[in-house]
């Protein structure tokens, strides 16, 4: 039976995850290596809807995680198949309303979850350009058109 670890939501809702889900957040898991964990932590910065889908991200792929070591001397396409698996599982995940999106690339930066925060980055900024990017993120344009014209040139890459 594994030790269970109560997160606390900004509502005040509670919710009982394993250790092993907890730990998935580098936060979290500073918190139990300091032995902070007695009473529950309190999240004030991630609401219940945001926190109970950071669980459901931190589970499956934990549940991934353990798949795959229990797989890891076949290198067959079995394991490939899990990898995909996951991968569609990830779009899915993000299918959700751009305010929820938000909060859960917050809740990910927040918490340390280096996976969350990086498919919900991409999936905020893909297929927008500049423009719609700075709205979104509320960034005033400081560059004159020729700094800007420069930045672009000398960093060509990131506009491909």
């Amino acid at each position: 039976m594994s030790k269970k670890i109560i997160f606390e939501s900004s509502e005040g809702e509670s919710f009982e995850v394993d250790e092993a889900v907890a730990l998935e957040c580098q936060t979290i898991k500073n918190m139990i290596e300091d032995d902070c964990t007695d009473g529950g932590i309190p999240l004030a910065n991630v609401n219940s809807a945001t926190l109970s889908k950071v669980i459901d991200y931190c589970k499956k792929h934990v549940e991934a995680a353990a798949a795959a070591g229990a797989n890891a001397g076949d290198k067959d396409i079995y394991g490939a198949n899990k990898d995909i698996e996951l991968k569609t599982w990830d779009e899915e995940f993000v299918k959700v309303d751009q305010p929820l999106l938000f909060d859960l690339m917050l809740a990910a930066n927040f918490l340390i979850i280096p996976g969350l925060l990086d498919l919900t980055c991409k999936t905020m900024m893909r297929g927008k350009t500049v423009l719609q990017i700075r709205e979104i993120f509320h960034i005033k344009k400081d560059y004159t058109d020729a700094e800007e014209a420069e930045v672009r040139k000398e960093n060509a890459w990131a506009f491909e």
